[in-house]
């Protein structure tokens, strides 16, 4: 009964850690963005979601604003804005429960997981603020 207990517990410990794999996007002395890939269950169907991640590497407010280009073979597939994210100092703010996810239209996953999909990220700012709106 005892190693049953012990697998259970390995295999949910081993498949959250899982779940929670981001690719780093942008990395600097302010703010990190990741992503993470995922097929999720929306009325009975699946389809692809990409969910993102923002640390706050200050020891200020910050609000953070960016667009995002999805390629697939090198050539623009999507594009769609993320505004206006106030993160706190040290921060971070991930995934579907804080809104931070895009489900593309027109990608599947397959392409979304394959070697020829990037994500490029426009006209990022990184704005100090007092509180948040």
């Amino acid at each position: 009964m005892r190693l049953l207990f012990y697998l259970l517990a390995f295999v949910i410990t081993f498949s959250s850690s899982a779940q929670d794999e981001f690719t780093v996007l942008l990395d600097d002395d302010k703010v990190m963005l990741s992503y993470q890939i995922l097929e999720v269950k929306k009325k009975s169907a699946m389809i692809p979601e990409i969910r993102l991640s923002i640390t706050n590497k200050t020891k200020q407010l910050l609000e953070v604003s960016f667009e995002m280009d999805l390629r697939y073979e090198m050539e623009s597939a999507e594009a769609t804005k993320v505004t206006r994210i106030c993160i706190k100092e040290g921060k971070t703010k991930k995934g579907k429960i804080k809104g931070l996810f895009y489900n593309p239209e027109t990608l599947t996953i397959a392409q979304l997981k394959s070697e020829d999909f990037e994500i490029y990220i426009d006209e990022l700012k990184v704005v100090s603020v007092a509180k948040c709106k």
